[in-house]
């Protein structure tokens, strides 16, 4: 694999911790044994509001927008409230927001969706269109 993908794969696992860490603690704050979107539509988690640490969080279709001190991430759920699933345009946004100067040769738009689809070619990442957001893709590791 060339580093620029292994690059790609380092923003897409940072997205991932990233992603499931936020999950994590809005799961903390507001305990159910629903889904999210579940939780969500039956106002056991409000549409939007804040959690410790100074994370606001709103709720959006198929998933929850977090804004944090040092960026934002936008996560669609999967199934059984999985918060491993991105999209190109996730993770571009991702990159956008993250600090890190690791990334920066990824700036590029053309250069960061080539690596995307390569990463695809390859079988590294997929798309097994599981609901409740068909459009997300996984990490292949991560598949069971």
């Amino acid at each position: 694999m060339s580093s620029s993908s292994e690059l790609t794969l380092g923003l897409i696992k940072d997205y991932i911790s990233c992603a499931e860490y936020m999950c994590g603690a809005l799961r903390d704050e507001y305990p159910s044994n629903e889904t999210f979107l579940r939780a969500r539509r039956t106002n056991i988690i409000p549409k939007n509001g804040d959690l410790p640490g100074g994370v606001h969080f709103d709720f959006h279709g198929g998933g929850c927008y977090f804004e944090f001190e040092n960026g934002s991430i936008d996560v669609d759920f999967g199934p059984d409230d999985r918060c491993d699933g991105f999209d190109f345009y996730r993770i571009k946004d991702f990159l956008v927001d993250t600090k890190k100067d690791i990334y920066k040769k990824l700036h590029d738009n053309e250069q960061l969706k080539r690596e995307f689809e390569d990463l695809i070619l390859k079988g590294e990442i997929v798309n097994p269109k599981w609901q409740p957001n068909a459009h997300l893709f996984y990490l292949k590791e991560r598949i069971k």
